[in-house]
């Protein structure tokens, strides 16, 4: 028997997926700048905000794919929410060079979708099977749901809503979703 756990930033996805692929078990640090080795999580991140003890066959890997990825705080944010829906998945921070590379090696149903940041919006569009027609028209995703039936990539933006709030409200107005109102950008 073999325990395979990678070192590093990279290594970060087989130190908490192991628990889902079998593997015997991970290592933890006592606390944050103790490490006994590159990549290596807290004990207290792999049991708070990586739920570990919940990882098993059945969990669905989520994650955020960018570079650098280290900052992300999407990771927190998902899990959190995962965690209190009673949801079986895990979200993952992914530091990917490659986007087309990372797809096709990671392609098995248990990595059901991702989230993507600089500076792989537009490569993770073209990797996509189908794209929403605003992401298309914007020229970047912001996310990608697999397809349980067929596993096929849709890609979405979902950035441009945050973007518009966040206008709307610089503009004295206050987002038309919320409150019924005609957003100060209407016919703009």
């Amino acid at each position: 028997p073999t325990i395979g756990l990678a070192m590093g930033e990279r290594g970060l996805i087989s130190r908490i997926l192991c628990a889902k692929f079998g593997g015997f078990l991970t290592f933890g640090a006592l606390e944050s700048g103790i490490h006994s080795a590159p990549g290596q999580p807290t004990l207290r991140d792999l049991l708070d905000l990586y739920n570990f003890r919940q990882i098993g066959p059945d969990t669905k890997v989520h994650g955020v794919i960018g570079n650098p990825i280290g900052h992300s705080k999407s990771p927190h944010l998902y899990n959190t929410a995962f965690k209190k829906a009673a949801f079986n998945g895990i979200y993952l921070p992914l530091l990917v060079d490659n986007v087309a590379n990372f797809l096709n090696t990671y392609s098995s149903p248990d990595f059901t979708g991702y989230s993507y940041t600089i500076p792989h919006k537009m490569a993770g569009l073209e990797c996509c099977d189908e794209v929403d027609p605003i992401a298309k028209a914007i020229g970047a995703i912001s996310c990608v749901i697999k397809k349980p039936s067929d596993g096929k990539l849709i890609g979405y933006n979902v950035d441009y809503l945050g973007a518009i709030a966040a206008i709307e409200e610089g503009l004295g107005g206050s987002s038309s979703a919320s409150n019924g109102s005609v957003s100060p950008l209407a016919g703009r």
